[in-house]
Formats: structure tokens, C-alpha cells, sequence
């Protein structure tokens, strides 16, 4: 007996259950019929209730106002980004035309050099900045140690890639590119940048680095340093070929 009073309890909750679908339905229906109900009858916004996530029940008015509140903070949040997106690419224009003004006003490789480090010490607030310039002439690697290597060293092999793709890298390098570039302070460097220059030919690199992991990582844009490479590497021809001469 206590059996089938269970499965006729169980029935009672289906039907119930089927018929609240229905109402839920017509209610829905007759919402979309009628999308102005509200406006129609305000007195409905203060008795309708939503379930908050803290619990309990709100009125729908208070609901809305919390989830306006919650949109204004979204789009405030997005426009600060928006700005500060802008005030990194004004600030970032400025440094390139700046560089560009100097780079023309400059005499010889090590003018170029000295600008280019600089540049990159204060405005990308590098830690480690070098730069590499391939050649043959062993009497010019000799009295420009540092500066001028041997564009046929094997170690340049660890950039072959980046040289022949013109790519510019920021983010993680690897151990050989680390030591290669920074030499004794390698070890110390957590985040790189390596800049190709290349004009006709492969002139040499740029080597950016920074004791903070989060300076250069591979989510940076990449295109200002490459422009910024195209920039130098177009003034160091014009003074190699020069010297050439």
C-alpha cells in the first residue's frame, strides 16, 4: 500500500512539474509578445524577484542596478586600457622619431652605437643593451672588439633563423643566443629581446636584456622594435659603406 502511494506522490511531482513548464512557458511567450510590460506596469519591477549569488532573493530593480553597475566598471576597466594602450604608442612614436632625428645627425658607426644604446637604456629600460656587427676583417673585429664579430663565427649559427626570416624576438631566448650577446651577465638576464639588422644584407644584432622576467615576453608587440631595426640598420649601411671607402 505504502508502495503505491509512493509512485503516485512520484506522479503528483510530474504532473506538477509538467504543468509549472507550461505556465513558464506561456509567461515567456507572453513576455516576448509584449517586451514593454514593465514600462506598462512599473509597480511590477519592485515585487519581482531574482536569486543573487550571495543568497536569498533581491528585487528585480535592485537586480538591474547591480548588473548596470557591474557593466559600468567592465567598460571603465576596457577604457583604461584603451589609454593606456594610446599613451604607450604616443610615447613610443615619440621615441622613434626622435631616434630617427638623431640617427641622421650622426658621423659614424659609433655615433649610430652609442645613440642606439642609450635609446634603448632609457626608453625600453633595458638592463643589458649590445649591439653586433658582422664582418671579415679580422684588423677591424681586433680594434673593435665587442662591437664587430666574425660573420663567420659558428656561433652566429644559433641565430640563423631569425636572420634569415628577418624576425624579430622578444620574450625567452635561448641559452647559446644569451651567451653569445651578454657574455658574463647572461646568467643574470630572465627576459630577451633580439632585434636582426638587416639592409640588403645581414648587418648584425641587437641585444636587449632585463633582469625581469615580465620586460620582454613573447605577448609584446613586436612590430616597434622592428621598425625601430629597420630605422638603424638603414643608418649603419650608410656609414659602413663609408668606411668601406
Amino acid at each position: 500500500m505504502s508502495e503505491i502511494k509512493k509512485e503516485l506522490s512520484e506522479e503528483e511531482i510530474t504532473v506538477e512539474h509538467e504543468q509549472q513548464l507550461a505556465t513558464d512557458l506561456q509567461l515567456i511567450s507572453l513576455l516576448r509578445e509584449n517586451p514593454d510590460i514593465l514600462e506598462r506596469h512599473p509597480e511590477l519591477v519592485a515585487v519581482l524577484e531574482v536569486a543573487h549569488q550571495s543568497g536569498g532573493a533581491v528585487s528585480l530593480i535592485e537586480r538591474q542596478v547591480a548588473v548596470l553597475r557591474q557593466k559600468i566598471q567592465a567598460q571603465e576597466n576596457r577604457l583604461r586600457e584603451l589609454m593606456d594602450v594610446a599613451r604607450d604608442n604616443e610615447r613610443l612614436a615619440e621615441t622613434s622619431h626622435r631616434l630617427a632625428v638623431d640617427l641622421l645627425a650622426t658621423h659614424d658607426v659609433d655615433d649610430v652605437v652609442s645613440i642606439v644604446l642609450d635609446t634603448f637604456r632609457a626608453e625600453l629600460s633595458a638592463d643589458h643593451a649590445v649591439v653586433k656587427l658582422f664582418t671579415e676583417d679580422a684588423d677591424l673585429i681586433e680594434r673593435s672588439a665587442g662591437l664587430f664579430v666574425d660573420v663567420n663565427d659558428d656561433a652566429l649559427k644559433a641565430f640563423k633563423t631569425m636572420l634569415q626570416h628577418k624576425n624579430t624576438v622578444c620574450g625567452k631566448s635561448t641559452e647559446e643566443q644569451k651567451a653569445y650577446l651578454f657574455a658574463e651577465n647572461a646568467e643574470r638576464i630572465k627576459s630577451v629581446a633580439i632585434i636582426p639588422l638587416i639592409a640588403g644584407a645581414n648587418l648584425g644584432l641587437i641585444g636587449l636584456g632585463a633582469d625581469n622576467t615580465q620586460r620582454f615576453n613573447s605577448s609584446m608587440g613586436t612590430d616597434f622594435l622592428s621598425q625601430v631595426g629597420e630605422l638603424i640598420s638603414a643608418s649603419l649601411a650608410g656609414h659602413l659603406d663609408n668606411r668601406e671607402d
